[in-house]
């Protein structure tokens, strides 16, 4: 069984130099960007095996589990991140192309099991760009964060293109396609159009009533129910880690009223949001 590596921030970027690969097989409960930047040997990506050379680029999600086997002394390049940095990332920029590249990233990454670099002339891109970030990263100023984003959006547009060029596979497995669903619920949960199960449905080539059969057979979850967990843990966070009154949390979440929101989070969690942002942990 592999070991599953945990990170409790959104957003991690770092070097790792090595003769030997030190670390078990495992997958993480984030994503992950590897970037080679020198060295060679092979990759171990969900029980198949692809030679890695330097200026390729793997991007790992949570449902993948690997390990590296270094057969000549390698730098690895590390840029970690959670669905909570492209919530970040949404929340200053409205354009609708960034999101369609979040989906095409987040939905797709499982399906390009090698180096996701198709174009040559995007390789130096991507590298100068990681450069920027962990430079940013390792010595924080005035507007970093802001600047960080904006550097995170555009390797990730740069990825997404590259993504779309290898002429993905759309037929996905059960497994597979109920990930893609619950991950397509998670980012735009906060959007009621999206949240509609037509939508859902035509996103997926799936007709609105086995799209609901599907995931509850599957996930053993309604999607309604799915949407309410999801919601109740962004405020979970929300309660503990920002200011924000119990009307502004409901009004972000899009509950009605706070009244409705306050019934809704005590059925969840057998305390209200109240006594939730007051219990220690």
């Amino acid at each position: 069984m592999s070991k599953r590596f945990f990170s409790a921030t959104s957003f991690n970027v770092f070097e790792l130099d090595l003769e030997f690969w030190e670390y078990p097989k495992h997958a993480h409960n984030f994503f992950e960007l590897v970037f080679i930047i020198s060295g060679k040997g092979t990759h171990q990506l969900n029980d198949n095996n692809f030679a890695y050379n330097e200026g390729d680029v793997f991007l790992l999600t949570p449902n993948d589990e690997h390990l590296f086997v270094v057969k000549e002394r390698t730098v690895f390049g590390y840029l970690k991140f959670t669905e909570q940095i492209f919530l970040e990332k949404t929340e200053l920029v409205s354009d609708l192309k960034w999101r369609k590249q979040i989906d095409a990233i987040i939905l797709h990454a499982n399906s390009i099991p090698g180096s996701i670099m198709n174009h040559e002339f995007d390789k130096e891109a991507v590298f100068q760009l990681f450069k920027l970030i962990k430079n940013e990263f390792e010595n924080p100023a005035a507007y970093s964060r802001s600047i960080l984003l904006e550097l995170f959006g555009a390797l990730l547009m740069i990825i997404s293109r590259n993504i779309s060029s290898h002429n993905l596979v759309t037929t996905f497995s059960e497994k597979d396609r109920v990930h893609a669903i619950l991950t397509y619920i998670r980012q735009h949960v906060l959007d009621s159009e999206k949240m509609k199960i037509s939508e859902i449905a035509m996103e997926f080539f799936m007709s609105p009533n086995y799209v609901s059969v599907f995931i509850k057979k599957h996930a053993g979850i309604s999607i309604q129910q799915y949407v309410i967990q999801t919601k109740m843990k962004m405020a979970e966070r929300l309660l503990k880690q920002t200011g924000l009154t119990i009307t502004e949390i409901a009004q972000k979440m899009n509950f009605t009223d706070s009244s409705h929101f306050t019934k809704s989070f005590k059925k969840y969690k057998s305390m209200t949001p109240k006594e939730y942002r007051f219990t220690k942990g």
